[in-house]
Formats: C-alpha cells, structure tokens, sequence
C-alpha cells in the first residue's frame, strides 16, 4: 500500500489548495522550526490511519489517494459548516438525502465521508461508499447497492470501519474483494514516531489480549505488536497452567527487532518479559492478556544493563526498531537522527527498506543516506514547509520540475552533501 496524493483543500494554518505528490520510498519533509513538519506527519497518520476522530471539532477537507496491488482507494473527508459545502450538481446520488439539517450539527461541523474503491481486474465495479452524521449509503457502478439511515458521529470511525459496514450489504463478488482489502488495511494504524522519548515509553503501556473463539484463538483491541508476536504468544500459552511470565530471547528469532538491537547496540543478549494477565484457561473458553513489555541486556563482559540503563539514543534505537517490526507498510519519523549516532542513523534508514517513509529532520546526517533515481524520483520526495502567522501562512510545496533538475544535476555530481544542496536552494 502506497499513499500517492494528498489534497488539502483547508486545514489549520495551511494554505488552501495544497496538494502533494509523493514518492513510493523516502519522502523528506524540510524546513524550519515552526512551519507544520510535525503537523504534516500527524496529518499524514491520521490519513494512512483512515481516522480523523481527533478532528471532531476543527475545520477541515481533504482529499487524498491510496495505491494497492490491483486497487486504488480514494477518499474525501470534509468537516465544514454548510455555508462552506459544495451546492449539489444535477439528480441526486445513493446517498444524497443524508444530509444534516445545520440545527442537529455537531459543533457547527456537518462532516462526510466518500470513499471510492476501484479495482484494476474489474473495470465493471466501482465501490462508492458515502457517509455523513444521519447514515450512509453505497452504489456499485452507479448504481443504487443501500442506503440506511441513523444518526452518529461518522469521524469516530475509520473509514475501513466504514467500508466494513458496506461490505454487509453487497452481492458476493463484491463484497469478497472488499473483504481481502479489508484484512490488509484494517489493523494498519501506523502512528508518528516523535522526536523524543514517547515510542519509548508507549512500549510499557502495550497492553494486548486473545481470546477462545471455537478452536480458534482471535486478538482482541488494536495490535501493536511485532507481525510475529501473536504466533509466539499463542505457542507459549498451548500448555497449562500458565507461568505468571513469559520471556522472549534475542536467539529465538534473528529477524526480530530485539536481534537487531542487540547486534547494532553491541550487546550480548537481551530479553523481553512480559506478564501473563486475565488466565482464564482457555480450554473453558477464556481470554488472556498480556501486558507488562520490559527488556534487559548483558554486555560483552557479563555486565548486565537494565531498560532503566539504557541511554537516550539506545531508547530511542531500540523504540524504532520495534515500530519497524510492527509496520511493515509505512515510516512517520520524527527528527530521526536525533540521539544516533551516525552508524545508527546510517543503519536505521536502510533497515526502513521498501517501506514508505515520511521523515523529519533538520540534522544533515540523514541526507546522507538519501539516494534518488533520477529528478522526478527527487521532486515527490522533498517537501519544503514554510512558516508564519496567520490563516494560510504554513505553505508546504515541493520542487518544480526545474529545481528538481538542478538539485538531482548537483546531488549526482556528489560536490556538496544533499542537505547543503538543498539549503543553498531554499529547502532549509
């Protein structure tokens, strides 16, 4: 899954109409202190996380476009007062007559979502999936699939929630493409990675839990766990009774986020505990939890380091490597090099790999690491924020085709490191 687009028509301090490409890999997000870095990352979240029930108050609309094997999502998201919606054009759709009459408006904000899901081996199935704060409706190819009313904040829902709820009232071929987008997208939530400790510290705060379904075990609540986490935990819970603890070694899966940490911080070893919560046994159709996530390492020497003991940089190392391990999808980073030393950041930017990444930073070093293809490739992946006061005085822009040319011209040319090319054009 790729984000290709994003159009935002107004949000916040941002400029109206800005619109943005973006690159497939490594997209470099640059500017000063105060020009919206941070909230174009968290807006970037909110997009690839489909849920905007953070903005149930403010302003806003945006459009912005997903890219799957074989599929492409797009979704328009407004949150206006009705002076500022679009008149109707020509007969009304599935879904028009949900609109809102302005009296029973949340907050003055008459919300909606329209989510259009195209798939490239059936040029004959167009989803269209339409909500606002009274219902939401459905069509397949223009036409009319259900409609069905109820009044309920519609941003408190993802819009996988959303195309969920479609997908129960669609005819079997339909609603079978749906459904494998759905396993694909729906438990992807990547959040941003800060610029401090707060990964750090979110990893003591995972809580997670399974429970007996038949003789399946299925995960209860949101996943923040390694893809591999749910397999371990299951093998370690098939035979009672069940310890008060589990512990996971570094050994035990080389491709894990703790091996990695363990080779790139030069220890020895390390381990994860966690504690065993809510021991129903399973064989009387009940749930566990988990929760409780602590590490401890050994030195070369045999010394042993608490998580306590670990420093500001190996936090922070340890942290983005386990959200590597968690997403495989996407990167939101935050002044990524902070605390690392240059090895680390050289390390960590490889280890992003194919994902696609949306990174901060006003540290040179992770410039370094950056490689581009050709000028285009270059143009979609630099993002310029400018700041200053007011209503649209945050501009975020990218190269024009010229500049993207002249950069790519002096970043093959190797003189001058990427992030002195790039501030002696601006992008500073």
């Amino acid at each position: 899954m790729k984000l290709t687009r994003l159009h935002v028509h107004h949000y916040r301090e941002l400029a109206p109409d800005t619109a943005l490409t973006f690159g497939p890999t490594l997209n470099v997000v640059v500017g000063a202190t105060g020009s919206g870095r941070t909230t174009l990352l968290d807006l970037v979240s909110r997009v690839l996380c489909s849920d905007f029930s953070g903005l149930l108050r403010e302003p806003f609309s945006l459009d912005y476009a997903l890219r799957f094997d074989g599929l492409t999502v797009e979704v328009a998201v407004r949150n206006e007062p009705p002076a500022a919606l679009p008149a109707p054009k020509g007969e009304e759709g599935p879904g028009a007559s949900l609109a809102l009459p302005p009296a029973g408006l949340a907050h003055g904000l008459m919300p909606s979502i329209v989510a259009t899901v195209r798939w490239d081996a059936a040029e004959d199935v167009r989803l269209v999936m339409r909500a606002s704060a009274t219902g939401f409706a459905c069509e397949v190819d223009g036409a009319a699939g259900f409609t069905r009313r109820m009044h309920w904040s519609v941003l408190d829902r993802s819009v996988w929630t959303l195309l969920f709820m479609a997908a129960q009232y669609l005819e079997r071929g339909v609603k079978d493409r749906l459904k494998d987008l759905l396993r694909r997208t729906f438990l992807l939530a990547p959040p941003r990675f800060d610029e401090s400790l707060g990964m750090f510290e979110h990893l003591g705060a995972i809580r997670y839990a399974m429970e007996r379904r038949g003789e399946d075990l299925f995960p209860l609540g949101l996943m923040a766990l390694p893809t591999w986490m749910p397999g371990w935990l299951r093998e370690q819970v098939e035979h009672e009774p069940l310890p008060p603890t589990l512990m996971f070694r570094h050994e035990t899966l080389p491709e894990s986020f703790l091996a990695r940490f363990v080779t790139l911080a030069g220890f020895a070893s390390g381990t994860l505990t966690l504690d065993v919560t809510e021991t129903t046994p399973l064989s009387q159709g009940g749930r566990l939890g988990f929760s409780g996530f602590r590490f401890a390492f050994v030195r070369g020497d045999g010394t042993p380091v608490a998580q306590e003991q670990l420093g500001y940089g190996q936090r922070r190392l340890l942290s983005f490597l386990y959200y590597l391990d968690v997403h495989d999808a996407f990167v939101i980073a935050d002044e990524l090099p902070d605390g690392l030393h240059p090895d680390l950041v050289a390390a960590c930017v490889k280890d992003v790999g194919e994902r696609q990444a949306f990174l901060t930073s006003q540290n040179p070093l992770l410039f370094e690491h950056l490689s581009f293809r050709d000028a285009e490739d270059l143009r979609t992946s630099v993002i310029h924020c400018e700041g200053g006061t007011g209503r649209g005085a945050w501009r975020w822009t990218q190269p024009s085709p010229e500049v993207a040319a002249r950069l790519f011209s002096a970043y093959r040319e190797g003189a001058r490191p990427l992030g002195a090319v790039l501030r002696a054009q601006g992008f500073g």
